[in-house]
């Protein structure tokens, strides 16, 4: 039996990155509280002197107790935008590329695959204003990478 996989979509550079890794990353081991110089961190307390945890940890387990899900399964941005353009990024080649949205819908799709090379496909809705899906499916093709459906 054959399972879905979205690892076999990620493209292949984002694939053979290595995560990006921080000071606070590295240093977990230790039992007191550590300011980083090196990291511009400012050792006197005012309550901003500190950089947040950039794997969000702490809300992550938090949303994952909540959701009953893994905290594998939650991906934090500052706001839809920015995590649209990871999906763009991740996802789609430049130059190679294409999504299909359904107009009318979120703008930023449009602005999102200009801004990466992607190629935007857009199949109006019907006139009850539901999804064309013969059109949606002839717009398909091996370079599709992702269909916006809302």
């Amino acid at each position: 039996m054959n399972t879905f996989d979205i690892n076999n979509l990620v493209r292949k550079n984002i694939k053979n990155m290595k995560s990006y890794s921080s000071a606070r990353d590295e240093f977990k081991d230790f039992n007191t509280e550590m300011i980083f110089l090196d990291a511009n961190e400012n050792p006197f307390e005012n309550g901003v002197n500190r950089y947040p945890d950039p794997q969000q940890n702490r809300v992550k387990f938090a949303l994952a107790e909540l959701k009953k899900v893994n905290t594998n399964q939650i991906l934090l941005g500052n706001g839809s935008d920015e995590v649209l353009d990871l999906l763009f990024r991740v996802f789609c080649e430049p130059n190679k590329d294409n999504v299909i949205t359904l107009p009318p819908t979120y703008g930023m799709y449009g602005v999102l695959a200009d801004l990466n090379a992607i190629e935007n496909r857009e199949v109006v809705l019907n006139s009850d204003f539901q999804p064309n899906v013969k059109s949606i499916l002839e717009s398909v093709d091996t370079n599709t990478k992702i269909i916006f459906n809302f």
